[in-house]
């Protein structure tokens, strides 16, 4: 109930925004509700994804890096994360991002007491072997590949954060999540200084009103419109979010507050808190380490996406260009969401109680 209650805010509001894409973004949903079907029914057993992890961990790796190739891969709006056929257009990363959370449950599920035990003693302080630390350092550098390479800071955070999540959870060790906050922090660094793009986004995050007709032009749209919008909202069809580009996905939230007001807005955040409860449940009352970690990982992935990009509307953090899961317009990122639903109910019906639904 709770993603279809988003998904009918989504296409409500897209077909507000963007009637010509309604029609395509119904279709998309209904492509998704058929694929979530198919994940519940063909896959029997959640276990048996451990036997494939490193399968599974290279087609997640191909789909994330085909946006690279030439002739295929696109670049639309500064980022290349797009695969072009004639007319049609698909993100593969967001399919990959399923790839890498079923490679990573399998991986932490058979090494998470080689992860829990640190057998190397510096003073006070206990460290793991190398080759504990090397997944964490892999993860590192793929997350600076997609910023470099694809210019999609988007991804590459939730990426490494569902990681990050994943690792902690299967472990129980502060020690990872110090350890990966320090990496990223060197990374961001290093990107910031190094390369124009990165320095472009924190920039319009610090002053956007430096450049408001250029690259700050949709941030301060997004900042005026949710202004306007107080605390009821101007009401449905009467708001001016349409004068933001590519407001019906990327911003799509700033059109939802001005629209139904800070009470809207805090309304739809509560079904991703709704979302992200209900995703924690399931994963704590699953009967194998793998289909929690899977329900962890996907959960992760949907609410640090959602939290991402409403931090970057609502200039918590820099804009990284994502899609609201179920509520922006964009097939690639609905079906996603909803095939990550499909493994997520089927965790609840592997759930040591019976009664546990998604």
């Amino acid at each position: 109930p709770i993603c279809f209650a988003l998904s009918s805010i989504g296409i409500a509001f897209v077909t507000r925004l963007a009637p010509d894409l309604a029609v395509r973004q119904v279709a998309w949903l209904v492509l998704g509700i058929i694929f979530m079907i198919a994940v519940i029914i063909f896959m029997k057993n959640m276990d048996k994804t451990a036997n494939y992890k490193y399968t599974l961990m290279v087609i997640g790796l191909i789909l994330l890096l085909s946006p690279l190739l030439p002739g295929i891969g696109n670049e639309i709006y500064g980022s290349r994360i797009w695969l072009s056929i004639g007319s049609f257009s698909f993100q593969p990363g967001e399919i990959a991002k399923i790839f890498i959370v079923l490679f990573l449950a399998g991986y932490l599920a058979q090494n998470r007491e080689m992860l829990s035990v640190f057998t190397h003693k510096v003073g006070p302080f206990k460290f793991p072997d190398l080759s504990t630390l090397l997944p964490l350092l892999i993860m590192w550098l793929l997350s600076m590949a997609i910023v470099v390479f694809e210019k999609d800071l988007g991804s590459a955070l939730i990426v490494y954060f569902v990681f990050l999540t994943m690792l902690y959870v299967a472990s129980g060790k502060k020690f990872y999540l110090i350890v990966g906050l320090l990496t990223i922090a060197i990374g961001a660094v290093i990107l910031f200084f190094f390369f124009s793009h990165v320095q472009v986004r924190v920039d319009t995050w610090l002053d956007p009103f430096a450049d408001p007709t250029n690259t700050g032009y949709q941030l301060v749209q997004s900042i005026f419109s949710m202004a306007d919008g107080g605390l009821f909202g101007v009401g449905i069809g009467s708001g001016l979010a349409d004068n933001i580009p590519i407001v019906e996905s990327d911003f799509i939230f700033a059109a939802i507050a001005e629209e139904t007001g800070l009470l809207g807005a805090a309304g739809l955040l509560l079904l991703y808190l709704c979302f992200a409860i209900r995703g924690l449940v399931t994963a704590a009352r699953a009967k194998s380490d793998v289909s929690s970690f899977i329900a962890v990982g996907l959960t992760a992935t949907i609410v640090l996406q959602a939290f991402i990009i409403v931090g970057g509307v609502t200039r918590l953090i820099p804009l990284t260009g994502l899609t609201l899961p179920f509520v922006s317009q964009g097939g690639s990122s609905l079906l996603a969401s909803f095939i990550a639903v499909g493994f997520l109910l089927k965790c609840g019906d592997q759930s040591t109680r019976s009664e546990e639904r998604f």
